[in-house]
Formats: structure tokens, C-alpha cells, sequence
């Protein structure tokens, strides 16, 4: 009948899955750290390049305070 429910060939079934789900999660974090280290020279290089220009340190992001009204509201900031 079915063979893959057998006692015998199950066990080998279930271990080949288990194998496969092993592997997979050691690749994916394989590639998430390879990512990471990239990151991690990109940055290296950059600060080193903005330092050898003499910056002190790379512009930053500034946000803004804008004061918002509606008629009938209260004055908001976002």
C-alpha cells in the first residue's frame, strides 16, 4: 500500500524533514550574517572616508516641528 507509512521507511521519512528544516535555517541565517558583516564594512568604510574629509561626524537627519490647526481644534504639533 503505502510505503511512506510504513514503521520502517517513516523514521527515515521524518529524519530526511527534520534534515531539510535544519538546513534550511542554517542557510538563512548563513545569508542574515553575511548581510550583516557587509553592513558592518559598509559603515566602517564610511565613517573612516568621512573622518579623512575632516568631518567631524556625517549629517545626521533632523525632523521639524510644525504647529497644526484645525477650526474648532486645539493647536496640534506634529
Amino acid at each position: 500500500m503505502n510505503t511512506f507509512l510504513e514503521a520502517g521507511v517513516a523514521i527515515y521519512v521524518a529524519l530526511a524533514v527534520a534534515l531539510a528544516v535544519w538546513i534550511g535555517i542554517f542557510i538563512y541565517l548563513w545569508r542574515i550574517d553575511s548581510m550583516a558583516r557587509a553592513l558592518k564594512q559598509e559603515l566602517e568604510r564610511d565613517r573612516a572616508r568621512t573622518k579623512a574629509e575632516g568631518e567631524a561626524r556625517p549629517a545626521t537627519p533632523r525632523a521639524t516641528v510644525t504647529r497644526v490647526s484645525a477650526p474648532g481644534r486645539e493647536t496640534v504639533e506634529k
